[in-house]
């Protein structure tokens, strides 16, 4: 920054003056050693004293009289400064003492603001005031540095301003330069804006002074102040420059928050390609920004967007901006506003570009957020509204925007909007908005060799009006996409009766394939590739032949285009044998799963089981040779029917036959007491002994544990006897059962018997 050049007459002034009395230093300065700012002589200022004010002498906050100082004032309000030249010196760090005279203390001097700065890089900033009116100061210095800048900015108060001195400023060799990374290093007020709206100013130019929110004068920056609602903006040229970063602090003025000031927001945008964007309120605090600026970035544009309050609207204040020549730049997506394209449209259309400082064009969402940059249907009755672009020389292959309706037309009956979006003559996406209709992220694949593309929104207006359709944000982008896919990666196969396939392989590991019927909608998503390819499984793509269409997408890449492939009409498969009646026994048990075996089957056959309702009960694993058996958990305890199918491989279930069951076996009658006789012998077989039988009838008998000791025969007439090697010495007890031909067995029975 060439400061000495920037402050107007007093600068001229003041270089005739150095031209025709000499160099920039005193005689006691040394190129080689340290040296006292006091003793060096500025190239430009304004509101400078190099030893005492104009009549009376330096003094400290506390009134002591102060050597080696200089004073910076102005009477009333505005800056003052001095720049002193230090090309080809070895100075490695300034040090002294700031503080404000004594006798501009007590009473109301207004504000002040010291700054200092090497070339056009902020080195320390300080607020000063009657309460605080002093303060230690020591910075390193840039290597190379060019110029030194003392700034003080103020505003008067009742009685005036502050007296600022700089007591015992030194330039020192000693110390370590300050660590300056950056190849470069430009203040925006350098680079100088080359296309800027009617209500910028920057503290070069302006007579007022700039406040952050809190209050505080701003020594160096730029801000946008209109009188009422609508845009603002400043674009710079930094197509050859190299930058790779900004970085600025952003706020509202402290002078215009206090009431309604309306609604503020601000966006920084690479050409097209948008940086940062955000709304300030009189609530939001000094806003940090560092950006970077994307390779080949031709211009940088900061826009501020406002829609006016009762007070009118807030000044938006960059402080300290400045672009930066460090590290590798970064590389964003080829960006390009709809507004920038070639195109027609609707009289009710309202484009709001970068450079649109009309209210009506900018954007609020339902959600009550503002954008920077939009596209705005609004017709005000019914009807439709288009907007139109040629794109043949663009090589895009991705749309966004935020879409909405307008957050201030929705209270009340403003109907609906159906908006359709065309790429190609071809529907790409299509949707109703209402009143509740959120703000939906488009993010919207184009295909390849884009010729055209077209909004159209159709507005059923309500008794208030229509409702206002908004693209906030809008642009196209080239985006990398995924490769697209041949046909013979690709197979379809059409199954009977089942769900289709679409498999398709030579991916990449991690690759998704998407499949679309021809209407473009949407049937399947597969999972990512576990190696090199996926299966996608449909419900039914239907019984006749017909087309399907796949893409990929790979990583975080675009999806690709759709590629047509066509399966063939579903073949009715043979359908299996049926299975013989005689070749199935069903079973039906007691207290246990039921069992069903078929055999005369074919290896792998599997066996469906249904009851006679036809509600599957069981299927069979595939045989292992020629028959199966399954289990079913109860068929019930009557007599019954199944229906049996066999299902041979590549074949159609076979029809189902019939096989009867028959009931669960009843229960055998039990014992009592009085029909068994237990007989204990010593030294020989112990004997238990039941009659009252019916013929064929078996007996159980079991110790005390419910082991089992002895089954006897069935009874020729109405007796049994069991004999049993031993009972034991003493008194006891057996349990005894029944089991009467094609019944399960009777409880058991205790009987009581002797000791031997």
């Amino acid at each position: 920054m060439k400061k000495e050049l920037k402050y107007g007459f007093f600068s001229f002034l003041l270089m005739i003056t150095l031209i025709l009395f000499g160099g920039t230093f005193l005689q006691t300065a040394s190129a080689s050693s340290d040296t006292f700012l006091s003793s060096l002589e500025p190239v430009d200022a304004h509101g400078f004293y190099s030893s005492q004010w104009s009549s009376n002498p330096f003094s400290d906050s506390s009134g002591k009289k102060v050597s080696h100082a200089v004073g910076l004032s102005n009477d009333y309000r505005g800056t003052a400064y001095a720049t002193y030249k230090l090309e080809n010196k070895s100075f490695k760090t300034f040090q002294g003492k700031i503080t404000l005279d004594s006798k501009w203390l007590k009473g109301d001097y207004g504000k002040t603001t010291v700054a200092f700065y090497s070339d056009d890089r902020l080195l320390y900033e300080k607020a000063l005031t009657s309460t605080k009116p002093g303060a230690d100061l020591k910075v390193s210095l840039p290597k190379n540095i060019e110029h030194f800048y003392v700034i003080v900015r103020q505003q008067a108060g009742s009685k005036g301003t502050h007296g600022v001195i700089v007591q015992e400023g030194k330039f020192l060799t000693s110390g370590s330069y300050l660590n300056t990374p950056e190849t470069a290093y430009d203040s925006a007020l350098t680079v100088n804006a080359s296309y800027k709206s009617s209500n910028y100013s920057d503290t070069n130019n302006s007579s007022t002074d700039f406040k952050d929110i809190n209050g505080n004068l701003i020594t160096e920056g730029i801000a946008f102040s209109r009188p009422y609602g609508g845009g603002e903006y400043a674009t710079f040229d930094i197509k050859d420059a190299s930058y790779t970063k900004f970085e600025t602090k952003l706020s509202l003025d402290a002078d215009y928050i206090k009431g309604n000031y309306g609604r503020t927001i601000v966006g920084i945008y690479a050409d097209d390609y948008l940086l940062y964007e955000k709304e300030l309120t009189s609530k939001t605090s000094v806003q940090t920004v560092k950006t970077n600026i994307p390779k080949g970035t031709n211009q940088l544009t900061l826009v501020v967007k406002q829609l006016g309050g009762s007070k009118g609207v807030h000044r938006v204040v960059f402080i300290n901006p400045v672009f930066k020549a460090i590290g590798t730049p970064i590389t964003v997506p080829y960006t390009i506003s709809p507004m920038t394209v070639t195109g027609e449209s609707s009289s009710s259309f309202n484009a709001g570009s970068i450079y649109s400082t009309s209210e009506s064009s900018i954007p609020q969402y339902s959600n009550g957020a503002l954008a920077t940059t939009s596209m705005i249907f609004e017709k005000g009755y019914s009807g439709q509204i288009y907007a139109s672009y040629n794109m043949s020389d663009t090589d895009v292959n991705f749309f966004k925007a935020k879409l909405s309706v307008d957050g201030r037309y929705i209270n009340g009956d403003y109907g609906t909007s159906l908006i359709t979006i065309y790429a190609n003559d071809q529907i790409i996406y299509s949707n109703t908005l209402t009143k509740k209709t959120g703000v939906i992220d488009l993010n919207l694949k184009l295909p390849s060799n884009l010729n055209t593309f077209e909004i159209v929104t159709d507005q059923k207006a309500g008794t208030k009006g229509d409702l206002r359709v908004t693209l906030g944000n809008p642009v196209f982008q080239k985006m990398p996409a995924s490769a697209n896919l041949t046909a013979k990666q690709i197979s379809v196969v059409n199954n009977y009766n089942k769900a289709d396939t679409i498999t398709v392989k030579s991916l990449a590991k991690g690759d998704k394939v998407k499949v679309y019927n021809t209407k473009g909608q949407l049937l399947a998503t597969s999972a990512a590739a576990p190696k090199d390819s996926v299966t996608v499984s449909i419900n039914q793509l239907g019984t006749g032949k017909g087309t399907v269409l796949v893409s990929r997408i790979t990583g975080s890449k675009l999806e690709s285009d759709k590629t047509s492939v066509a399966y063939g009409a579903e073949v009715k498969p043979a359908v299996s044998s049926a299975v013989a009646a005689k070749n199935v026994t069903v079973v039906n048990n007691r207290g246990k799963d039921d069992v069903i075996t078929v055999k005369g089957l074919i290896k792998n056959d599997t066996v469906k089981v249904y009851d006679s309702k036809g509600k599957l009960l069981a299927i069979s694993k595939p045989a292992a040779k020629d028959s199966v058996v399954m289990y079913v958990k109860q068929l019930g305890s009557a007599k019954g029917t199944v229906l049996v199918s066999s299902i041979s491989t590549n074949k159609l279930e076979s029809g189902k036959v019939s096989v009867n069951y028959a009931a669960e076996p009843s229960v055998s009658t039990k014992l009592v007491s009085s029909q068994v006789k237990v007989v204990n012998n010593r030294n020989k077989n112990d004997i238990v002994t039941v009659n009252k039988l019916a013929k064929g009838e078996k007996v159980k008998v079991y110790n005390a544990k419910g082991q089992l000791l002895a089954t006897s025969d069935g009874a020729a007439k109405d007796t049994v006897t069991v004999s049993i090697k031993q009972l034991g010495s003493n008194k006891g007890t057996v349990l005894v059962s029944r089991i009467s031909p094609s019944k399960l067995e009777s409880d058991k029975i205790s009987v009581n018997y002797n000791a031997e």
